[in-house]
């Protein structure tokens, strides 16, 4: 049968990896074979809907492109969304050096999840390579890719669960991410001495910059008062270095939760100049933005916005 690890449970919100173990149709494990996985899926599916029947969102964590994240993840998905639970697909798709069989199969999973999942956020582990350097290595580039998903599911379950000044709800949530289809996230973070800040999964390598950082710099240089750490850290959340395959824009949501995370220190001035940088990028002025505020004391000195943008049209 297929069991599902519980990694975190808060407010009748749960995340799952799908893991099979050996059945009749995966007694050597799934060698890769979305056919196996699906398979054990399946035959587990009263298994899996008794572990989600009292859940009101489930996130569903996957590397694509093997059995069990091809196979398995669409049938726990689909199960989610047919019994009305919010369902939240956040995965990784291939290295380049993992060979074009396996980017195939990734994206024909990636499609099948599409078609069962609230909203869908995918993150192309090949753009690690923007944040890691040549000597990273490469057990922590792969700990930095389990990150990616870790940083992905924790901006969305923190707007709830984390005591805040503005608080947000499982209704606020449901409503950005219910139907919404592909989603990108980001989160960043500045200091107050900060000259560059981080991603919140990690520093920044010796990779590439993303395109537009160039811009960026120059608007930075033309606007110097601009560069608040609030607006450092949203900036940052925005362009994002893992932020989709580069066919999807952040202007184009519908819908956009975003949660704004400092110390004592975090000034009204700072949330207003960093909100107002956030929503004029949004194109449609009828987009749902919720905003979210939280105080962290850890986070003195330090302002850290996290923004999860959901209804992104793909650019042909």
């Amino acid at each position: 049968h297929t069991t599902l690890s519980r990694s975190a449970r808060a407010r009748n919100t749960y995340i799952y990896s799908p893991s099979p173990r050996k059945t009749p149709s995966t007694r050597s494990g799934c060698g890769a074979n979305p056919d196996a996985g699906r398979l054990a899926a399946e035959e587990s599916s009263e298994a899996i809907q008794s572990c989600i029947e009292d859940a009101h969102m489930v996130f569903i964590t996957a590397g694509m492109g093997g059995g069990t994240g091809t196979g398995a993840a669409p049938v726990v998905a689909g199960l989610c969304y047919d019994l009305g639970v919010l369902t939240v697909s956040v995965v990784t798709t291939p290295f380049r050096f993992e060979g074009t069989h396996r980017r195939r199969l990734a994206l024909e999973g990636v499609d099948r999840l599409k078609e069962v999942s609230d909203t869908l956020i995918c993150v192309p582990n090949q753009n690690l390579f923007r944040l890691v350097g040549e000597e990273t290595s490469f057990v922590d580039s792969f700990r930095l890719a389990d990150d990616v998903l870790l940083a992905g599911v924790r901006s969305i379950t923190d707007l709830m669960t984390s005591p805040g000044l503005i608080n947000l709800d499982f209704a606020d949530v449901q409503s950005v991410m219910h139907g919404m289809g592909n989603a990108l996230l980001g989160t960043g973070q500045a200091c107050r001495d900060d000259a560059v800040g981080s991603y919140g999964i990690g520093e920044v390598g010796r990779g590439g910059k993303k395109e537009g950082d160039a811009d960026e710099e120059r608007s930075a240089e033309r606007h110097p008062e601009d560069e608040c750490r609030a607006i450092r850290a949203a900036k940052m959340a925005l362009n994002n270095p893992l932020l989709g395959e580069g066919n999807m824009d952040i202007g184009s949501a519908k819908g956009m939760l975003v949660n704004m995370s400092g110390g004592s220190d975090m000034t009204l001035y700072e949330v207003d100049r960093a909100a107002e940088y956030i929503t004029e990028r949004v194109v449609d002025p009828d987009a749902n933005i919720i905003f979210g505020s939280a105080f962290d004391s850890n986070l003195t000195g330090c302002v850290r916005v996290s923004v999860v943008a959901t209804g992104i049209e793909e650019e042909a």
